[in-house]
Order: C-alpha cells, then sequence, then structure tokens
C-alpha cells in the first residue's frame, strides 16, 4: 500500500514508524491514507494473541498527522481543566526550553506533568493528560507501551542528562544533597538490593537528589544500587561534576574527615555538621557571639581548623530542655551527677566544618533550610507515590524517577511561591493543584471557549500565580 502513495505520505509514515518503534501500517480507505497500529490481542476463546488494528489518525497527500479525535458521545462542548493545566505547564517551560533536542520531549513532559498533579500508572497518563487544557495544544503520544519504552531510553541515557543538570545549577552555588531509599517490590530488578537502612530489611534502590540552596528546587537526581552507601554515593555524584564549581551542605551521616578533604582538594564547597562525638568538638566551648533564629536566641561562635572552619552553635532553651532531662534521670537514679558534671557543658551544642568564612548566623541558617527541604521532600515522596516500584528493568527505574524529579521541581516551585508569602502550614502544594483543578474552561464545538464559574476560593490562589495562569 504504501508503494503506491504519495511521497510526502510515504515520508511521514516512515517518520513516524522509526520514532515509535511500533507496527504501523497504511491502509487506503476511499482515497484517504489512515495509519493503523498492530497489536497483539488475547483471545480468550482461540487461547492465543490474535492481530487486531487500532486507527491512530490519517495523513494527508501533503504528509500531515492528524490524529484520531475521540468520540464525543453524550455533548457537543468539552470540559478541561484549566488552572492546574495551565500552572503546571507554564512551571515546566524552563525544563522543556532545555529539552529542546530530547526526542521523547512532549511525552517527559507531559508524564512530569501528570505526576505533580494526580500521580497514575503508565496505562492511566493519557486519560488524565486529556482532561486538562494543554492537551489541546500539546499532543503527545501516550500508549503506555510507548511511555514504558520511553523510560528505558532515558535510563539507557541516564549519563547525558549530567550536562543539563549543570545547566540548572547556579555556579559557585551550594547544593542540599539528600538520599532516600525505595522498596523495590521486583525480584528481577538488579539495582534492588539490601541496603542499610534499619527501618526495612527489603530489597531498595538508593535516589539521591540535590537541590539549590538559592531556590529551593531540585536540579540533579541519580538512582543507585540499593547497597550503595551514602558517602559512596556522594563520591559517584561528585565525580560527574568534577569541573563544576558547586558545593554541598549535608547531613551529619556523611561527615569524614576524608571525604571533606577530598572536596578540599577539587576545591568544592561544603557545609556539614559533625557527629556528636567528634573529636574537633572542644569540651569546653567559648562563645563569642549571638544570633536570632525563628525567634530563638543562638549562641555561636567560629575558628580555623584544620580541615576548615569550625562553627560552634548552642540553643539555650535546648540546652535547658536536656539539662531538665538529665538531673530527672539524676533524681530517679537512673544516671549520677557524674554523668551530668561530664555531659552539662555540651548539652545543646551543634557543631559545623566548613570551607567557607562567613557570619555563624549565615552558616547556620543554610543548614537549618537544608531541614527544611528535606523535610518536605519526604512528605512529597509520598504524594508523588514514589516510594516503591514494581518496575523490572533498571533503566526503567532510572527514567521514572527522572519523572519524579520534574515533578518534584513544579512541586517545589509551588511550594517556593508559598513560602515567599509566607503561607507555608496555612497551605499544602497538593491543596493548590486540587483547587485549581475546579478551575474549568469550557470548549464548545464550534470552537468558542468560555471560564465555567470560578469559586472565591480559587481566585485567591490564583493571585498568588497571576502571572502563571494568564486569563485571556
Amino acid at each position: 500500500m504504501i508503494d503506491n502513495a504519495p511521497d510526502a505520505v510515504k515520508e511521514t509514515f516512515l517518520k513516524m514508524k522509526s520514532e515509535q518503534g511500533k507496527k504501523l501500517e497504511l491502509k487506503v480507505i476511499g482515497g484517504n491514507y489512515y495509519l493503523y497500529v498492530a497489536k497483539g490481542i488475547w483471545d480468550r476463546k482461540k487461547k492465543k494473541p490474535v492481530k487486531k488494528t487500532v486507527l491512530m489518525g490519517s495523513i494527508d497527500e501533503t504528509g500531515t498527522f492528524r490524529e484520531k479525535r475521540p468520540k464525543r458521545i453524550f455533548s457537543s462542548s468539552r470540559i478541561y481543566e484549566y488552572g492546574n493545566s495551565q500552572l503546571v505547564w507554564n512551571l515546566a517551560q524552563d525544563m522543556y526550553a532545555i529539552m529542546e533536542k530530547h526526542p521523547y520531549r512532549d511525552q517527559i513532559i507531559a508524564m512530569a506533568m501528570v505526576k505533580a498533579i494526580d500521580p497514575m500508572p503508565l496505562r492511566l497518563v493519557a486519560s488524565r493528560f486529556q482532561r486538562l487544557y494543554i492537551s489541546r495544544s500539546l499532543k503527545p503520544n501516550l500508549d503506555p507501551d510507548d511511555l514504558s519504552r520511553i523510560l528505558g531510553y532515558i535510563g539507557n541515557h541516564f549519563p547525558d542528562l549530567y550536562e543539563m543538570f549543570k545547566r540548572l545549577m547556579d555556579p559557585g552555588g551550594l547544593l542540599f544533597y539528600d538520599m532516600t531509599s525505595i522498596i523495590s517490590y521486583s525480584k528481577n530488578l538488579k539495582l534492588a538490593e539490601k541496603g542499610y537502612n534499619p527501618d526495612h530489611d527489603e530489597n531498595q534502590v538508593t535516589v539521591i537528589m540535590a537541590f539549590s540552596v538559592k531556590s529551593w528546587i531540585p536540579v540533579a537526581v541519580d538512582v543507585f544500587y540499593g547497597s550503595v552507601k551514602d558517602i559512596k554515593s556522594l563520591g559517584y555524584f561528585i565525580d560527574r561534576f568534577h569541573d563544576h564549581e558547586i558545593g554541598f551542605i549535608m547531613d551529619r551521616g556523611l561527615f569524614s574527615e576524608s571525604m571533606v578533604k577530598d572536596l578540599r582538594s577539587m576545591r568544592m564547597h561544603y557545609i556539614v555538621p559533625l557527629r556528636r562525638n567528634s573529636t574537633l568538638i572542644p569540651d569546653r566551648v567559648k562563645f563569642d557571639s549571638a544570633f536570632m533564629y525563628n525567634g530563638r536566641p543562638i549562641r555561636s561562635s567560629r575558628k580555623a581548623s584544620r580541615i576548615g572552619y569550625l562553627y560552634m552553635f548552642q540553643d539555650p532553651m535546648m540546652r535547658a530542655e536536656k539539662e531538665s532531662s538529665i538531673l530527672r534521670d539524676v533524681a530517679s537514679s537512673r544516671k549520677d551527677m557524674e554523668y551530668f558534671e561530664d555531659k552539662k557543658d555540651r548539652l545543646g551544642v551543634f557543631a559545623i566544618i566548613s570551607d567557607l568564612d562567613r557570619n555563624p548566623s549565615e552558616i547556620y541558617e543554610q543548614y537549618k533550610s537544608r531541614e527544611e527541604v528535606e523535610q518536605v521532600f519526604d512528605t512529597m515522596k509520598g504524594d508523588l507515590e514514589s516510594d516503591k516500584t514494581y518496575l523490572r528493568d533498571n533503566e526503567k527505574v532510572k527514567g521514572f524517577f527522572f519523572i519524579v524529579f520534574l515533578a518534584l521541581r513544579i512541586r517545589f516551585k509551588i511550594l517556593k511561591v508559598l513560602k515567599d508569602h509566607n503561607l507555608l502550614g496555612k497551605m499544602s502544594v497538593n491543596e493548590i493543584i486540587f483547587e485549581l483543578s475546579k478551575m474549568e474552561r469550557i470548549v464548545e464545538k464550534s470552537g468558542a471557549e468560555y471560564f465555567a464559574a470560578v469559586p472565591k476560593k480559587v481566585e485567591k490562589i490564583v493571585d498568588l500565580f497571576k502571572d502563571l495562569i494568564p486569563m485571556g
């Protein structure tokens, strides 16, 4: 059938067949050219797969492909979710531009948008995306088999993504570095191994995420074997950015003198809290300054050490609480006064090592910001249902977490707006997305469009994001 088709039709057909890797067929019906995809459907009666062709759309003589339109059974108009659709679409524009040359850009962004709005399994992504207003202009092929193949493509080309991650980072900027373990229920996934998480004994995958200190937004992601320890994963991560001027704010579990020395040799900045029993912390600390943090006074000091500047902090309120707790134990004979005298000078003391020579209050605030991001990250992992995976292929698992990464970028941008308006704790990202789904756009068969009635609460939310939700 293709031999007798016009050259423009042939060219479009062969290009789509090459890109989609499917069993596409071209048929001529009534002088028009229609594109079908052949699928194997299980026949219960014959007890074997049988071939079935499904119409995808048509190709006109100029080579233009027109996707099959969904049938409208009950109404000549369609109602689309507008507010949440336009918000996440516009928040994804930076990544959409960076991925300009990626062969599956539209599918990837569509998956990330659905993941950010309403996490769905691959088989339901297409139907969820079609409810969004952006589906009228962005028309990716969201067939579940194609999406699964695209996840594998992303994983196979994961090293290439690091060039993109570098473009997302501020030169000389600091990164929050976080690591989490994701339980895997697939018996055939090689990445899944017994790890070091004390909370469970299942096979797991190690996922790391780096956030920009300046923007609070994720800038890089990677996936490792479940048995890879924190410090080792950090080493792999740094190797990929050895020529990029960045720095890290890490948690206490990642500290080691050898790791800090490696960072110094690579001229990478670091802010790392010390373990409470670190030999770098003196028995008696002489504090020489103080500052306020979230309404609480904090004592501080700074001095040079062999691996950087040692910053010491003490929260008097926390010290008083810990002192009272130990004295209660002394009073009940669970501990003695010797134990109290040994501990009292270090109660409420918190130490950080860094190569940066800054005001102690700045170092303290940057580290505390990391704790806030970590807490939100833990919450959002649950929101995105990414705390477990049934994927059975290493590359697809990596592709899956790249989609999660893109969705988190969208959600953290919403979070930053809430933070800038002092609304953290009063409104959640989930609440914003849900309420904006009530802002609907009605499209008539004639092409006429108009908004459905918008609730008052939604109007207030739109005011927060007025530059991102165009009202026409």
